[in-house]
């Protein structure tokens, strides 16, 4: 029996996904992001100032990223 690439088979369905769908996922993705950082930007309570001043700083790092700035914040926010 043979064990090099050509025994090899993947499970499931072929990937039949196109340009156009990851576009539209894409901006999917975005638009969730957007909608959370405005959440959070728009919020007032005093004790999370020091996040949202972060958050700020980093959405004007990422114009036209939210997703990438919302997921920059929530890694520092882990340190």
């Amino acid at each position: 029996m043979s064990e090099g690439l050509g025994a090899f088979e993947p499970a499931g369905e072929p990937d039949t996904s196109t340009a156009a769908d990851a576009a539209d996922s894409a901006a999917i993705l975005r638009g969730q992001a957007q909608s959370i950082i405005d959440e959070v930007l728009n919020s007032t309570e005093p004790e999370y100032e020091q996040a949202r001043a972060q958050l700020r700083r980093i959405v004007a790092r990422y114009p036209g990223h939210p997703e990438l700035a919302l997921l920059v914040h929530l890694m520092n926010r882990e340190q």
